[in-house]
């Protein structure tokens, strides 16, 4: 017999498969960004690092608050650990993602800064990556572990903003 969390649904020792840890993949394709940027910079605009460094300042903000969101339900916010909570309060309210919506608001912060080409393409990596990688797997473990809350929760709340 499979034992149950306290709500009665099935406990899950697992959490949704995703391997590769999201900020060290979106810290991997900024580095690679400003890597190509070494080699060949391609600039699309005045750097603006001022106004990058706020939108960094916001997405590092925006990533605690969630961080404390997370972990005051009881959740780990690693996502390889299985949560025992659905976590509606905080920044989840707005976002069913906010640590994932400010590492993308990370990585334009950077792209501000550097005004290059390479810049914006990993600002779209990141989104791309994020999106398929990490957040389509979550969306499918929550939605098996917490089900009909999830999908309520999932018409009330957009993905990212």
């Amino acid at each position: 017999m499979a034992s149950t969390t306290g709500g009665g649904r099935p406990a899950d020792t697992h959490g949704p498969g995703v391997r590769l840890p999201p900020p060290i993949m979106v810290a991997g394709v900024m580095a690679l960004a400003w890597g190509l940027d070494q080699l060949w910079s391609v600039q699309i605009g005045p750097p603006a690092p001022g106004l990058g460094g706020m939108v960094i300042f916001l997405a590092l903000a925006l990533c605690g608050w969630a961080l404390i969101a997370l972990v005051r339900a009881g959740n780990d916010p690693r996502p390889d650990k299985p949560d025992e909570a659905l976590v509606e309060a905080g920044p989840f309210r707005f976002s069913r993602n906010p640590i994932y919506l400010g590492f993308l608001l990370g990585a334009t912060g950077l792209a501000l800064s550097w005004g290059t080409l390479w810049g914006w393409l990993g600002v779209v990596a990141t989104h791309a990556l994020l999106d398929r990688l990490v957040i389509a797997r979550e969306e499918t473990y929550l939605a098996a572990r917490f089900g009909a809350a999830y999908e309520a929760y999932r018409g009330r709340v957009r993905r990212w903003m």
